[in-house]
């Protein structure tokens, strides 16, 4: 079993940052490291922001909005995510040449989804883009050419042996379900239907594939539900490798679903902790954090080998910006803490 990062660092210093990814992820999945500290520039949505093909963006009082044309927060956007990937390959060469690294390490992406993308950005009036179908369309188009220029430029700078990307879409149900408020707040936005958030989510998905993504996760923030595994993993049309799963909310059902969909080949990202421990003395064991998997699945009669579908990361991905405001310490504590226990699983995988 391997255990990744959930890409959020504190701070502002992306070369430590991305230093100590490598070294304490050394063997398993570093992640690119996102640094919220910088601004909103070098936030997730800022990232999917930089990403965005012929679409730039500015902030206002109220967020980020489309515009005409690239202006100085675009430009920092781009700036800031073109030199965090040229930093991490940086880093990767420094390794290389010091003999820290035998061979060329796997590499995880975080990148936002379109779905709630669209429930973030505004139009050039101010009311959220999720209200327009045109612009929907446009926005999942230009952000899926995007995502294929970026994927290229990290396998070019970073020359990773595997390249995972997980696809975050915490907005996903509100979208669905009709939840996302108006700028006004007054109302909400009506919900999108299944098939245009499936295409929404499919033409990033082909566009990451067609760039070389050797993986792609969906992360909708909860367990998969039927309804998530029939638009993204059915035979025909584009299909994810699998989901993310928040470890701490899953019900002796939604383990069930799992282990049947790791039984037809889906894997999983896991993430074993709902949030930051108010202090590391909380923070669990290795062992605990090791039969957060171990013990349900051993409870439905699943071979400790089919473990094997699953990575771990340490937090859930609603919690994963909580990582901005830890120090350095306890957060790459938590990385280690997750690594061990990925370790542990494996030795008992292996017995």
């Amino acid at each position: 079993m391997l255990a990744t990062a959930d890409g959020v660092m504190p701070g502002d210093q992306s070369l430590v940052s991305s230093q100590r990814l490598e070294e304490e992820l050394s063997g398993h999945l570093p992640a690119l490291a996102e640094l919220p500290a910088r601004g909103h520039h070098a936030t997730l949505r800022g990232r999917a922001i930089a990403m965005l093909a012929e679409l730039p963006a500015e902030l206002t009082s109220y967020g980020w909005r489309l515009v005409d044309r690239p202006g100085a927060d675009h430009r920092r956007a781009v700036q800031l995510l073109r030199a965090d990937v040229d930093t991490l390959a940086d880093v990767r060469g420094a390794r290389a040449e010091d003999g820290g690294d035998d061979q060329p390490a796997e590499l995880v992406l975080h990148l936002l989804g379109p779905v709630s993308l669209a429930a973030q950005l505004a139009l050039p009036g101010g009311e959220k883009l999720l209200v327009d179908h045109g612009a929907r369309r446009d926005l999942a188009d230009s952000l899926a050419a995007g995502a294929a220029e970026h994927l290229a430029h990290v396998r070019r700078s970073c020359a990773p042996a595997a390249l995972r990307v997980v696809l975050l879409e915490p907005d996903h149900q509100r979208v669905r379900t009709g939840s996302v408020p108006t700028v006004s707040g007054y109302r909400t936005i009506r919900a999108l239907p299944r098939d245009e958030t499936r295409r929404m989510i499919g033409v990033v998905v082909e566009s990451l594939r067609a760039a070389g993504a050797d993986e792609v996760l969906l992360d909708l923030g909860e367990a998969p539900l039927l309804e998530h595994v029939e638009d993204h993993r059915a035979p025909t049309g584009t299909r994810v490798d699998g989901f993310g799963l928040p470890v701490p909310a899953l019900t002796t059902g939604d383990w069930e679903r799992v282990a049947g969909l790791v039984e037809e080949g889906t894997r999983f990202h896991a993430g074993l902790l709902r949030s930051v421990p108010r202090s590391m003395q909380e923070t669990p064991q290795v062992s605990v954090l090791a039969r957060r998997l171990s013990e349900p699945w051993q409870a439905l009669g699943m071979p400790s080998s089919s473990l094997a579908a699953l990575s771990v990361t340490p937090l859930a991905s609603a919690a994963r910006d909580q990582l901005a405001a830890v120090s350095e310490t306890d957060a790459l504590r938590l990385v280690s803490r997750t690594r061990n226990a990925a370790e542990a699983l494996t030795d008992q995988m292996t017995a």
